[in-house]
Formats: structure tokens, C-alpha cells, sequence
């Protein structure tokens, strides 16, 4: 017989999903056999990521996010809910960055844009999946950190500030929950080529500082990433939670 697909039927939502890491996770998530709730700012993109999920087979649903207002990502958890039930998965992916600025230079509306999107959007999506994981009897979530969050990388603070909190914020959520059923992890990934990375792509300095430093010899791909999403949140990676899974090529070692 056929081996069962390991999302199969899970309730899984995406933030920031119309490009990128995000679109590909959840591209792999419905390969898998989830029901995915594809959530973003940019609906276009966000229902062409579903197009190309239902292109391929599977079964998603596109659902305009903020991911920064607190009823609009209550209405996204329960949106997945009352569509898909669950939530079981819940991929914290959403960010924005100022690039190239040191701290004197960051204004306080960037500031403060940086942590809404970055480190308060993972907290309100814990605090609105939380409480229905728990009904359901536990779940999964990843929250998506960076190697910003652990080594130092040039005029980049509001950033590595909002990823170093999503990443004790992860320890927190898996220290209170863990006995309850939900683990919480998250992912690191380095230089990744994204739609969003493009202006780093573009910083001829900054990406030669980068690059100098992966072992591997590239940039990463948001299927790197995903792949390792995908196993933080499946049953395979069952016995780990509060940890920070580094996906970087070598750069933190270098």
C-alpha cells in the first residue's frame, strides 16, 4: 500500500506565503497531503501561491494577512479553523527589514515597522493558534528566525533585534506548552535567495561579506529552507523543541 503522505489532512497555516520561503513551504506542505492556509498582505501573490498548490493537486486557501494587527491574525487562525480545522501547524514566516542601516540611522517608524512584521507578528500568531492546538490536543509550530538572530552582519540592527527575539520567543512558547502537546522550533536560515533578499543580491559589499563566509559555495534556495521547515514540523523531529535549527550553509562556522 501507498505510504501515507506526512501532512496528511493537518490543517497548515503560512504567513508570508506569496513569495519566497514562505510559497515554497507551503507548496511542499500541500505535496504532503496539508490543507493549507496560504496567509499574506499581498493577496495576488498569496493566490497564486494557492494556484500553483491546486495546479499540482493539492488543497489551499489564500487569506489576506497582517500580520502585525492583532484581529486580523485572529481572523486568519480562525478562518484556517473553520475551513480546515486545527490549526496543527502553524509557520510563522511573515518579516520586514530596513537594510543597510546601523542603528543612528534607523528611523523610529522603521523601527518599529520591523518589529511589528518580524518578532510581534510570531507572537500574535502564537497567541491566537495556541488556544486551538490545545482544544485539539497539541501541535506543531516554526517560527522562521535568522542567522541575524545569532552573528553579527553590517547596519542591520532593528533586524537581528526582532530575529533574536523570535528566537527566545520560541524557547518561551515551547517551555510553557511542551507538557501540552504543542512544540515550538524555529528555522535560521542564512544568505537565501528570495524576492525579498533581491536588495542584498544588490549590495555588492554586503553580499560579498556574506558570501565570503559560505562554505558550501552558494547562496541558499528557499527549498533548503523549506525542506527543513517541513521536518520541524512533522513527526520526524517529535523528541526537539525550543530549538533554532541553522540552515546557513557554513556562514555561522566561518
Amino acid at each position: 500500500m501507498p505510504s501515507r503522505r506526512r501532512f496528511e489532512e493537518r490543517s497548515v497555516i503560512v504567513t508570508g506565503a506569496a513569495s519566497g520561503i514562505g510559497r515554497e513551504t507551503a507548496v511542499r506542505f500541500a505535496r504532503e497531503g496539508a490543507l493549507v492556509t496560504v496567509a499574506d498582505i499581498d493577496e495576488a501573490g498569496a493566490r497564486q501561491t494557492v494556484d500553483a498548490i491546486t495546479a499540482d493537486g493539492g488543497t489551499a486557501r489564500a487569506h489576506r494577512t497582517d500580520v502585525s494587527d492583532p484581529d486580523s491574525v485572529e481572523a486568519m487562525v480562525d478562518g484556517a479553523a473553520e475551513a480546515y480545522g486545527g490549526p496543527h501547524v502553524l509557520h510563522n514566516n511573515a518579516y520586514w527589514a530596513p537594510l543597510g542601516r546601523a542603528i543612528a540611522d534607523t528611523s523610529q517608524a522603521d523601527w518599529d515597522r520591523t518589529i511589528a512584521t518580524t518578532l510581534t507578528s510570531v507572537f500574535l500568531g502564537c497567541k491566537f493558534a495556541v488556544p486551538r492546538m490545545l482544544a485539539g490536543g497539541g501541535g506543531a509550530i516554526v517560527n522562521t528566525a535568522s542567522t541575524a538572530g545569532l552573528a553579527a552582519s553590517p547596519s542591520f540592527g532593528a533586524y537581528m533585534a526582532a530575529k533574536g527575539g523570535v528566537i527566545s520567543l520560541t524557547r518561551s512558547v515551547a517551555f510553557d506548552y511542551g507538557r501540552q502537546g504543542i512544540r515550538c522550533n524555529a528555522v535560521a536560515p542564512g544568505l537565501t535567495r528570495t524576492p525579498a533578499t533581491d536588495p542584498v543580491f544588490r549590495d555588492r559589499d554586503r553580499l560579498g561579506f556574506l558570501t565570503g563566509k559560505l562554505l558550501v559555495g552558494r547562496a541558499g534556495e528557499p527549498a533548503d529552507i523549506a525542506e527543513a521547515v517541513l521536518y520541524l514540523a512533522g513527526d520526524e523531529s517529535g523528541f526537539m523543541t525550543g530549538q533554532t535549527l541553522v540552515v546557513d550553509g557554513g556562514r555561522l562556522i566561518a
